[in-house]
């Protein structure tokens, strides 16, 4: 396999994945479809970060950023998605009267959720959204490879470019220092789902020892994603309390569940790093 086409490859599986989700997201009543679409773009992002020194820069540089808005607009519907199902369940557990209390507070999410999903679906309907999908079928098509690699040995070129979003977690880790701030962390998780989408990427060019190490890395971003959410949860309990001071206490209780959860993560984290980082994990790059 040619250099080119492990990356048109790589691309229209996640073109593939975002027309197929499409009108998912559309009809509203599965939350998986804007999951499924947010990752699309975000792998499509991943993608031509990985593989751009293979590709022609302006055009890299312009289809990303013709990602990034209309990513931005999915994150805000999943991300309000992935609070309200964690906080419900949450609240489930609670007493009757703190129940209903939650729920009170949680009509502020459910609103919010609401007004993202309008500039979603207005976006969608835009001609803009629409020329984005034409050039992302062109892309999958035939990507702008540079044409002095277009026709390489995949397998000689890919896996280096593999290991640079490997050495960028394993140096965003070496910085962390003892006790590192939740935003420290929550960066290191974005550095690990770069280097697990990168191996992801080439993984149908190198075979199972990328799939191991992908594999590896989606744990310790799992893990850190956990803490993320928690803590993101947190955040937004304390600015719910203070405009509903009647829920004040079941905002507390809910908040006091999910800061519970954050230590938890935060003392798992270090075990999912030494397994992501085994060196046999990387012998391939």
């Amino acid at each position: 396999m040619t250099g080119a086409e492990a990356i048109r490859r790589a691309i229209a599986a996640s073109v593939d994945r975002l027309v197929r989700h499409d009108p998912v997201v559309r009809e509203g009543s599965d939350p998986e479809g804007v999951h499924q679409a947010r990752v699309a773009t975000r792998r499509l992002r991943s993608d031509l970060r990985t593989f751009s020194p293979l590709l022609d820069p302006e055009w890299v540089a312009g289809l990303r950023e013709e990602l990034s808005d209309f990513a931005g607009l999915l994150g805000a519907v999943r991300d309000a998605d992935v609070l309200l199902i964690r906080l419900r369940k949450a609240a489930a557990t609670l007493p009757e009267p703190e129940r209903e209390a939650a729920g009170r507070v949680l009509a502020d999410l459910e609103a919010s959720r609401a007004t993202e999903r309008a500039k979603l679906l207005t976006a969608m309907d835009d001609d803009r959204y629409r020329t984005l999908l034409d050039d992302l079928h062109h892309a999958a098509a035939e990507p702008q490879v540079r044409p002095e690699v277009a026709d390489q040995d995949a397998a000689e070129v890919l896996p280096a470019l593999a290991a640079r979003p490997w050495r960028r977690l394993r140096h965003g880790v070496a910085a962390l220092g003892g006790d590192p701030p939740d935003a420290a962390l929550h960066e290191v998780r974005i550095l690990a789902k770069r280097a697990r989408y990168a191996a992801e990427a080439v993984a149908p060019v190198v075979g199972r020892e990328a799939t191991d190490f992908a594999k590896a890395v989606a744990g310790l971003q799992e893990v850190l994603g956990e803490h993320h959410d928690a803590v993101v949860a947190q955040g937004w309990l304390r600015d719910a309390a203070s405009r509903h001071p009647e829920a004040a206490f079941a905002a507390g209780t809910l908040a006091g569940l999910e800061q519970a959860e954050a230590a938890r993560q935060r003392a798992a984290w270090p075990e999912a790093w030494q397994a992501a980082s085994l060196k046999r994990l990387r012998t391939w790059m």
